[in-house]
């Protein structure tokens, strides 16, 4: 399509505009380099371990306290995010005929009290495989017990988190599905850190970026 002349210059500055704003969220993308250095605040009991390119919880936190949380969580070390998309690729070291298997990815962590978790299990029930909040009491789910369970296997699996905290709006997809895993919207916590771990069993993680799209580009 050719277009006509006196549109050209409103054209490129759409497109330069667009390109700015692309090139401003990549600048804000904080990538975990897996090397041993230490980049993450460990929250519970379980035992974790840096290995080549990856983090591995090789022994299951055990649950405890005051309130019904998960027993395991490692938090990157990242600046406070609001609206971010998290990119990671995750696995579950359980048996495979264990249904309660899980892998968890944390969000809006301000406090070991306070804080939101994606609960993915190989079963879908009140309380697995579902989004869950924390907030000085036990956790409650947040979005409703229907989504196909997909945990179900020892192979890694590409999963993205988008949050709007400035909207509460909150999807999850798993490896190429275009259509959310799950999804739900709640504006208990706006912001806070984001992590990974799980309830009660082990896991494996590697992959992971997280860019923050609410960031003011550096000039």
């Amino acid at each position: 399509m050719i277009l006509p002349a006196r549109l050209l210059p409103l054209t490129f500055l759409v497109m330069l505009a667009a390109v700015v704003a692309t090139a401003g969220v990549a600048q804000h993308a904080m990538t975990a380099k897996f090397d041993g250095s230490s980049e993450w605040d460990l929250d519970g009991n379980g035992t974790w371990a840096m290995r080549p390119g990856m983090l591995a919880l090789e022994k299951a936190g055990v649950p405890g306290g005051p309130i019904r949380r998960p027993g395991a969580m490692a938090i990157f070390r990242s600046p406070v995010v609001t609206d971010f998309i998290a990119d990671i690729e995750l696995r579950s070291t359980a048996p495979v005929d264990l249904l309660v298997r899980d892998v968890l990815l944390i969000f809006g962590y301000e406090s070991p009290m306070r804080f939101y978790y994606v609960h993915l299990a190989a079963k879908t029930d009140g309380v697995h495989n579902g989004i869950f909040l924390v907030d000085h009491a036990d956790r409650r789910r947040i979005d409703a017990p229907s989504s196909t369970a997909r945990l179900t296997d020892q192979r890694w699996h590409r999963v993205r988190l988008e949050r709007r905290g400035s909207t509460g709006a909150i999807r999850v997809f798993f490896d190429d599905d275009p259509i959310p895993m799950l999804s739900a919207i709640d504006g208990t916590i706006a912001s806070g850190r984001v992590g990974v771990g799980s309830f009660d069993e082990t896991a494996e993680f590697r992959a992971f970026t997280l860019r923050d799209l609410s960031a003011t580009p550096p000039r």
